[in-house]
């Protein structure tokens, strides 16, 4: 890294210098490590390191992390950074303005749909004149940009989001900014050119002249800042909405004024776009409850990569300009928000649709109406209590993605699901004004998801397993529950002794301690046997409830490597019983599981 840092030397422009940076600090983001936190280990590894070197390299770096890396790794580098600077350490001309910029406007452009806004925020830097840089300035911009992480405005709190990172020498000579990244779905913002050149102006030497005095002890009248439009630039960030809320993409663009008319221009001849300038407050308020989500996203789904490849070069970078945005303001809500649907505004919306002649064709009404509970649930918990907006990825996603995952249908469900919600479709593309082009798109798309929907949607009944034993571990239907469900409570059928086990249900408390009674028959000799079936049961209703979702993960670690299932619980039940009542403890150990002693605890 600190090799890689060399490069910052020959710099001409802070934004270019930010941008390598920010590329280095990504180089491990959104990683996970068995022990400990990434960004500790790493991160503030690496500003130790920086630290001991000393070299004017090191001190590069010291100050971009002051600014860039997370609240510890900030205050550790402005402490370093400050050091090697009273110790005449070499320091690059640009280190006075690194982080100095302030807000120019903030737009989003959104599509139709909903799927996604892509929010634009444009800064440009501020500083003194050249002749009032020098040693001091940069020793306070330093300290300055450390201490905004602060309470009053933390520039750099930790919170994930990314992928792999860009190569840092892409600023090396020619002073580019950034590349910037493909075009996003529907976000005319993002269709720029593949990289353009920032402005190379530089800073000022930081000599100071006085005629016949002493430079440091002359009286000098301060100098107001001011602004360096050449040094303009636009972060770009993707928010989606189909993916609960997350920022998936990030670029920065120094051509700010052709950006933003060509998303006006697009926008103005496209009817499934629009294009608006937004408050700076809004912008911050959407784009940090958009960070937050992907960080809370990070190693929790499995599947397709949820975000871009260079999102995680550009992250620390978003996460400091979006600190230096006002704060203050709610955060807007997505298109077609509307307020929470109580459980009886969902079963009015139901029978609208079913009443409407959308829904007329609909053979079954009665598969039909259970269809359409589905369909309205899913708008109001997954997609902010948006049940009437349709597009073609949230169809798809709620087809092949979200139902074979999470809900249990019955076989006339399963037949009737891809018709009713074309019905669906026609149905709340009427009421929310969906553009026809919007309408034919996403009819098109449910037309082509059917078929792959029938291969999607596995029936666990097709398994062999008992309807009946199906609907006892799934009474709510989450279909997600049934492996973890099944693994807490394996006998529900046959019987034992005198007691019919298919009668037995293990949502209802009374059933569930019969059946853990029964499942561990043979340690009824054990003194301390009640209080080991209390904690028996307090994993099985862990298990049930799926939290700590780590709890069922480390399971399957486990299974999977051969261990028994005993021995597997009894290793949940140990650390359970140690961490105590600590949720973010628990999950951190149970994260951290690798494998079984030899001697696993009794």
């Amino acid at each position: 890294m600190l090799t890689a840092a060399r490069e910052l030397l020959a710099v001409r422009s802070p934004l270019d210098a930010e941008l390598m940076v920010s590329d280095m600090l990504g180089a491990w983001w959104g990683r996970r490590l068995r022990r400990g936190d990434v960004e500790e280990f790493l991160g503030e590894g690496l500003v130790d390191y920086a630290a001991k070197a000393g070299t004017p390299a090191a001190l590069t770096l010291l100050v971009a992390a002051a600014y860039l890396g997370t609240a510890r790794q900030a205050a550790k580098a402005e402490g370093a950074a400050l050091a090697l600077m009273e110790s005449d350490v070499a320091r690059p001309r640009w280190a006075e303005r690194v982080g100095a910029v302030k807000p120019r406007g903030c737009y989003v452009s959104r599509d139709a749909y909903g799927d996604q806004d892509t929010v634009v925020c444009t800064f440009a830097y501020r500083g003194a004149p050249p002749a009032f840089q020098g040693r001091d300035s940069a020793a306070s911009a330093v300290s300055a940009h450390a201490s905004s992480h602060g309470a009053a405005a933390p520039a750099g709190s930790s919170q994930g989001t990314g992928a792999t990172a860009h190569g840092a020498s892409a600023a090396q000579s020619t002073g580019a900014a950034a590349q910037e990244a493909p075009a996003a779905q529907g976000a005319p913002a993002a269709q720029e050119t593949a990289s353009q050149e920032a402005a190379g102006a530089t800073a000022g030497q930081g000599a100071v002249a006085s005629s016949g005095q002493d430079a440091a002890t002359a009286p000098q009248a301060p100098a107001p800042p001011v602004e360096h439009p050449e040094d303009a630039h636009a972060l770009v960030v993707v928010v989606d909405y189909n993916m609960r809320g997350m920022a998936r993409d990030a670029w920065v663009s120094s051509h700010v004024d052709e950006l933003l008319r060509k998303a006006a221009v697009e926008a103005a001849g496209n009817p499934m776009l629009s294009f608006e300038e937004i408050e700076p407050k809004q912008a911050r308020a959407l784009l940090e409850f958009a960070m937050k989500a992907t960080a809370a996203s990070l190693g929790r789904r499995k599947g397709p990569k949820l975000v871009s490849d260079g999102y995680s070069a550009f992250h620390a970078f978003a996460r400091a300009r979006i600190k230096a945005l006002p704060p203050g303001r709610k955060r807007p809500a997505p298109l077609l928000s509307e307020a929470p649907y109580s459980r009886d505004r969902r079963a009015m919306l139901a029978a609208e649709f079913l009443a409407s002649d959308a829904a007329e064709h609909l053979s079954d009404p009665s598969a039909a109406s259970r269809c359409a509970d589905h369909i309205i649930d899913y708008g109001c918990d997954e997609d902010f209590n948006r049940p009437l907006r349709v597009s073609p990825t949230k169809c798809e996603t709620f087809l092949l993605d979200w139902l074979p995952r999470k809900v249990l249908l019955s076989p006339a469900e399963q037949e009737a699901m891809p018709h009713v919600l074309l019905s669906w479709v026609r149905f709340a593309a009427a009421r929310t004004g969906l553009p026809e082009e919007g309408v034919r798109a996403t009819l098109d798309a449910v037309w082509e998801a059917t078929g792959r929907f029938t291969e999607a949607y596995r029936d666990p009944t097709t398994f062999g397993l008992d309807r009946s034993l199906v609907e006892r571990l799934l009474p709510d239907g989450d279909l997600s529950a049934l492996a973890r469900r099944a693994f807490a409570f394996p006998f529900l059928e046959g019987t034992h002794g005198d007691v019919e086990l298919w009668r037995l249900r293990p949502s209802e408390d009374a059933d569930r301690r019969i059946l853990l009674e029964i499942d561990h028959a043979d340690e009824r000799d054990r003194p301390d046997f009640a209080e080991h079936l209390a904690w028996h049961e307090e994993i099985a209703k862990r298990l049930w409830d799926g939290e700590p979702e780590q709890l069922w993960e480390a399971a399957q670690r486990l299974l999977d490597l051969g261990h028994d299932r005993h021995d597997v619980l009894h290793v949940l039940m140990e650390i359970a019983e140690r961490i105590g009542d600590h949720p973010d403890e628990l999950a951190a150990a149970l994260d951290d599981i690798a494998d079984i002693p030899d001697e696993p605890p009794a």
